[in-house]
């Protein structure tokens, strides 16, 4: 394709991957979108709600987007679209991860046709050189580090999960040693104050991974905003001395003054952002000082575009950056291409769902680190490729305009 200003998008498709329950995850579904043009050439995005509830409402918000304010659009013209989303949708304004979520996939598409349509990866067209392998962790090992997600209780189990991610290379792990109750269901009523058992059973979580680890490898304590801000400052100050890197979301978003509370008491430095949307959401915590480690999910924020500038205003208060990803193959290339692009990248999040076959199985492309290091892709665009086995099995619906 030899660019110029007559290209047109003339089709935006909504592909659905229900997979719940597969590989031992309990919720999971996949909202792709992919953009066409006129000129043959297709880009692929993602909605970044698989997990939770909610994502099948992403859908139907892609196409409603799509069809009053890119259909007909030109798919280079990514700043003028955004904004016109962004203005013009009226909800857009007021923010939410649908919203925000439908954006961010077809901003996301309209990049990798901007890259399959130049022949050059993402974090090239947004000025960076190719960096050398990302560091990267091993993500969530509560849920083990296998091709089964399994829910671990007791200390020992959390211990030999970390010595198989170690094993692995990754020279650093996220656990939220609070969320899985003894007797292998998600803990309820995690919020308030944790009694003396509470507290032991934390600990000794923390202490069989820091003991399957060593002490050359970092920890990051994963909390889920589950905790209140009593709680989470108590299981931060039970487990300091464990040498723990960041402490993410120990309370909920509702408001920034409840993080403000926490980075001021906390004793571990806080990491935080995966449910924040656009650079508007992260000011406020950036100008109270407290986040140290911004984690937009670029397919929530609002895309490529809005990842890359959240990154340059965390840059401005000198705080690193690691994308959250939650998501499939097409997830990680997202996140993969945007923190190759900025200056404060710190590593890069490999959720335990990526290990599993029902995510593996979605993409032609299996992007996977090796010894704990992530080669950033080189294919054009984004460089994924929906199997067409999976693509047979997801719900389509699309909006089209005749070019």
């Amino acid at each position: 394709m030899q660019y110029t200003d007559a290209v047109k998008i003339t089709e935006i498709e909504v592909l659905e991957a229900e997979l719940s329950g597969r590989d031992g995850i309990a919720s999971w579904h996949h909202v792709f979108t992919r953009v066409h043009t006129d000129e043959g050439i297709s880009g692929l995005g993602e909605v970044g709600m698989a997990y939770g509830t909610g994502a099948p409402a992403a859908g139907p918000m892609v196409l409603a987007l799509g069809e009053r304010f890119v259909l007909g659009s030109d798919p280079f013209a990514t700043e003028t679209i955004w904004e016109c989303m962004l203005r013009k949708s009226f909800w857009a304004e007021g923010g939410g991860p649908v919203v925000f979520g439908a954006m961010s996939a077809i901003d996301a598409a309209l990049w990798d046709i901007k890259g399959r349509a130049l022949g050059l990866p993402v974090h090239r067209l947004l000025g960076a050189q190719t960096p050398p392998p990302l560091r990267c962790y091993a993500s969530q090992l509560q849920f083990d580090w296998t091709d089964k997600t399994t829910n671990l209780t007791d200390p020992s189990q959390y211990r030999e999960a970390a010595r198989r991610a170690r094993a692995q290379g990754y020279d650093c792990i996220k656990v939220d040693p609070w969320m899985i109750a003894d007797d292998g269901s998600r803990a309820a009523k995690l919020r308030g104050i944790l009694t003396p058992l509470q507290r032991r059973m934390v600990r000794a979580r923390m202490e069989g991974i820091r003991e399957g680890l060593g002490g050359d490898a970092d920890i990051i304590l994963e909390l889920h905003s589950f905790t209140s801000m009593a709680g989470a400052l108590q299981i931060a100050e039970l487990v300091e001395d464990l040498d723990i890197l960041y402490m993410e979301e120990p309370t909920h978003y509702n408001g920034a003054m409840a993080h403000d509370r926490a980075a001021s008491k906390s004793p571990v430095r806080i990491a935080a952002g995966e449910r924040l949307y656009t650079r508007w959401g992260f000011l406020p915590y950036l100008q109270a000082g407290s986040i140290d480690l911004v984690q937009p999910d670029v397919g929530l924020v609002g895309g490529i575009s809005e990842a890359f500038k959240i990154a340059h205003l965390a840059h401005a208060w000198d705080v690193g950056v690691q994308a959250h990803v939650c998501g499939s193959p097409l997830a990680t290339a997202m996140a993969l291409q945007f923190e190759a692009a900025i200056p404060n990248f710190e590593i890069h999040e490999h959720h335990t769902y990526a290990l599993k076959s029902c995510n593996r199985d979605l993409f032609v492309e299996d992007l996977q680190p090796l010894q704990g290091r992530f080669q950033v892709p080189q294919s054009p665009g984004l460089g994924m490729t929906l199997s067409p086995g999976a693509e047979a099995r997801m719900t389509r619906t699309s909006v089209r305009r005749d070019a």
